[in-house]
């Protein structure tokens, strides 16, 4: 089947417009990063109910190589809200081409879509075989409605493997299955190699059949709302210059803040440079003169630019937020103009602005303002709590490195403790060739890491070489790894 590329690239769908825009196209638009993956564009597609399946399982069963957001896993979630038996030939060619170990909201998306499912997955189940099926055997076992078809492919699937067919019996819940089971156990009394196949699986399963409740276990809808964020910002990172600038130039005040906040603390074009000089001084959108603001900060050494931040700065009479804005960006050479200073201390001053005044210290890299971080780094107030343990990273306040210990504990810090803890563990000297070494000990010291918190501490580290001279080590690594598999 043709690949359909959806709304083109200079068509920007913003949340406004969901309701209106064909549940494809919102698909096609959050496989390019357009729209974030977010509970309005979740809303706006499972409220209008088995009207969106249909395009949720044409999206689905295209040939989509050109995507550059795998939507799957968030198709099977809107599916298994939705239990719509429409969805099934999705569903069964995900499972054809993903047998082994398939993800709990898909065999929940069959077991809420209920019988209409039992035969397509027989059939896939045939197809494939009983080694290859042996986990779309469980998806079927898991069904508490009673289908003898279901009953006989686990009874032939005995002579296969015994053990694993008792096992699922015993999932499946059917009484006419303790027929079979006792079969089963009798036979191994005379058949050793069956009885080392079997185990003990047949007399757990007969237990567990007595205990089985006749009514069906339905799965709950799974909670979208909870899973998904209020909201999320486009992918910009997976796309190219000229499409960012179209967010740019949205009609969105949302849009254009996103994109333009993308650009904070990355390398920016010199045309992208123009644009963010444009919104910071004209946007009629506050958050966006606010957020170009801090973006300029790569080109803060630029007097032109200089000038704009200072300005703002020095105006009294515009909105804090804004003026906040400019602070961040010129904290990146603050260190080199001490006149500054007082700008720093006037929003510290200020519980308003207090949070993003600290923000500006640990991103102006002035060691000097340590104290600061010290005193906050257990605040009740969450930004500035947050910006404290930044701060104490970058400023490697190695004295602090055990209250970031102790927020390893804490949820809401913890990636962020871990960030800093790499940045400011106390150390005899800083060498390339312990940094692995390293990772292992803040790795035992957290009690292991998430792939998320992996990556958080192994930028910290090679943030910290960058710092001091030297060669980072995990990003080279895996360069090279890319650059092997290339070859």
């Amino acid at each position: 089947m043709p690949v359909v590329e959806g709304p083109p690239i200079n068509v920007i769908i913003t949340a406004d417009k969901y309701k209106d825009t064909s549940v494809y196209d919102l698909l096609a638009a959050a496989a390019k990063g357009h729209i974030g993956v977010d509970q309005r564009l979740l809303r706006a597609i499972v409220d209008r109910g088995e009207a969106a399946v249909d395009d949720i399982v044409r999206f689905g069963m295209e040939n989509r190589f050109e995507d550059r957001i795998i939507l799957d896993e968030d198709l099977i979630a809107m599916i298994q809200y939705l239990a719509s038996p429409k969805a099934l030939p999705f569903l069964i060619e995900y499972l054809r081409h993903e047998p082994e170990d398939p993800p709990e909201d898909l065999v929940h998306a069959f077991l809420r879509i209920g019988e209409p499912a039992i035969g397509p997955l027989l059939e896939l189940y045939k197809e494939l075989g009983p080694d290859v099926g042996g986990d779309i055997a469980f998806v079927l076992a898991s069904f508490r409605q009673h289908d003898p078809r279901i009953l006989k492919m686990l009874s032939t699937r005995a002579a296969d493997d015994p053990g694993d067919a008792a096992f699922l019996m015993g999932i499946h819940g059917d009484p006419a299955a303790r027929a079979l089971l006792d079969k089963l156990s009798n036979q191994a009394l005379i058949d050793e190699k069956l009885a080392e196949k079997l185990g003990s699986e047949a007399e757990e399963a007969i237990s567990s059949l007595e205990l089985t409740s006749d009514s069906p276990d339905i799965p709950e809808p799974v909670s979208l709302w909870d899973l998904y964020p209020e909201y999320i910002e486009p992918v910009f990172d997976v796309m190219d210059v000229e499409e960012k600038i179209e967010f740019l130039r949205s009609d969105s005040a949302e849009m254009r803040a996103d994109a333009a906040t993308s650009f904070i603390d990355r390398e920016i074009p010199e045309e992208v440079g123009e644009i963010l000089i444009e919104l910071a001084e004209k946007d009629p959108n506050v958050g966006v003169r606010a957020v170009a603001s801090t973006a300029l900060g790569f080109f803060a050494e630029e007097d032109r630019v200089f000038r704009l931040l200072t300005a703002k700065l020095a105006d009294a009479s515009k909105p804090a937020p804004e003026r906040c804005g400019a602070l961040l960006g010129i904290a990146t050479v603050a260190k080199q103009h001490p006149e500054l200073r007082h700008y720093f201390d006037e929003f510290y001053a200020n519980p308003g602005t207090c949070a993003r005044a600290i923000e500006a210290m640990w991103r102006s890299m002035d060691t000097s303002f340590y104290e600061v971080y010290k005193r906050h780094i257990n605040d009740a107030d969450i930004d500035i709590r947050r910006q404290a343990i930044k701060g104490v990273g970058f400023a490697e306040v190695s004295s602090e490195a055990p209250k970031l210990v102790e927020l390893f504990r804490d949820e809401e810090f913890r990636l962020d403790a871990l960030f800093s803890y790499a940045l400011c563990v106390p150390l005899k000297r800083l060498n390339r060739g312990d940094m692995p070494q390293l990772l292992k000990k803040i790795e035992d010291i957290a009690g292991g890491l998430s792939e998320v918190e992996g990556e958080a501490v192994t930028t910290a580290l090679d943030t910290r070489l960058i710092l001091h001279g030297q060669e980072p080590v995990f990003l080279n690594y895996e360069d090279d790894e890319e650059e092997e598999e290339e070859r």
